[in-house]
């Protein structure tokens, strides 16, 4: 199979992933959950099994003035109610209590409110962002290090380069995704998400040190082969691989989606994932390593 016929299509398809998905991250934003912007949590526990989250879900649509709500449930018959208001008066709490109790005999003496304070939520944000950051950083070292050995044709920066930029398509994407789902579904940037982001990150670059470990392979051993050939040649042969991995991942958050999508923070944690996995495979095996092969070519163009 020819990986490299098609590459400008390849690339075309990525430049419009991005582009929208930044437009949809500037122009509908991320509707940060309670762990970013501050909130209250309910916890209860019911003295008889719990009924469905949904169920739980719809009764609190009946209180008034409440949005943003999530349902996290917690052991055999807890409950934790996140909402996205830092002040709840004595009223509101009567109601969701009264609409609670409605689902099912609960423990009054269980129920406690907390408020979560816009502070944590800043600093649990500054925390994300320089994750995130260090974890690219840390990938575009590691791989230049990785591939120190293999300064010929291309550097072993240009493969770390490479790699980062992809990490930036694999993320950007669900991001947008994220957004246009927070737009018109309600879908949060909660903790478990961002546990989604940092999953793509080390999944991502793992199948690209897969793709890069062949290609520095093949170039010791076929040294009568253009870099173009090997290339072709290294994704040829990693390619069954990277698919049956990244379709292994699919079936189990597939299955995790089906069997528990009813909870908030594995429903949009899967899907997240997801569409991370998807096009992290499509990055892996059609990009990152393409994109090396138009760098040299434009290198032996100024030359």
């Amino acid at each position: 199979m020819d990986f490299l016929k098609y590459s400008k299509i390849y690339f075309t398809i990525a430049v419009i992933l991005i582009l929208g998905s930044l437009f949809s991250l500037f122009y509908f934003g991320l509707n940060l959950g309670i762990d970013f912007e501050g909130g209250s949590s309910l916890s209860i526990e019911y003295k008889t099994e719990r009924p469905d989250v949904a169920e739980i879900k719809e009764a609190l649509t009946q209180v008034k003035d409440l949005q943003g709500v999530e349902v996290q449930p917690v052991g055999q018959s807890g409950v934790i109610v996140k909402i996205n208001k830092k002040d709840i008066s004595s009223e509101t709490y009567e109601s969701i209590i009264s609409e609670l109790k409605k689902t099912g005999d609960i423990e009054e003496s269980s129920a406690g409110i907390e408020t979560i304070s816009p502070l944590i939520g800043k600093e649990l944000k500054q925390k994300t962002i320089v994750v995130v950051v260090v974890s690219l950083l840390a990938m575009l070292a590691y791989i230049a290090l990785a591939f120190r050995n293999v300064s010929r044709p291309i550097t072993s920066f240009q493969y770390g380069f490479s790699s980062t930029l992809m990490l930036f398509h694999d993320i950007v994407i669900p991001l947008g995704a994220l957004a246009i789902l927070g737009h018109f579904y309600g879908a949060q940037l909660t903790i478990p998400v961002v546990t989604a982001l940092l999953t793509i990150v080390g999944y991502c670059i793992n199948n690209n040190v897969v793709v890069f470990d062949r290609i520095r392979e093949n170039l010791l051993k076929n040294r009568g082969m253009s870099y173009e050939e090997i290339v072709n040649k290294s994704l040829n042969e990693t390619f069954a691989r990277c698919v049956n991995t990244s379709l292994t991942v699919l079936f189990a958050l597939g299955a995790l989606y089906y069997f528990f999508g009813s909870e908030e923070g594995l429903k949009y944690f899967t899907l997240t994932a997801g569409i991370g996995v998807f096009v992290g495979i499509f990055s892996s095996v059609f990009l990152a390593s393409p994109l090396l092969v138009y760098w040299l070519k434009f290198k032996k163009k100024k030359v």
